[in-house]
């Protein structure tokens, strides 16, 4: 008896530990999980609106110094 009892109160235990576990992970919101892109990323996505036409030379010159300048 006390060894089923004992058994039972260790399954609760590691229930409710790995029960809270995703409950916290579950309730962290998308922008926590995901990471700020890279500067070469960055750099990279500029250029590409820079050569698709999206902003100008001067537009993309702007925003170049000021990403390089954080």
């Amino acid at each position: 008896m006390k060894t089923s009892l004992f058994a039972l109160l260790l399954v609760t235990v590691l229930t409710a530990s790995i029960l809270s576990g995703c409950v916290f992970a579950v309730g962290v919101p998308d922008s926590e999980l995901k990471s700020k892109p890279t500067l070469g990323r960055q750099l990279s996505d500029l250029k590409r609106a820079r050569d698709s036409g999206a902003i100008n030379e001067e537009e993309y010159q702007a925003a170049k110094k000021r990403l390089l300048e954080q």
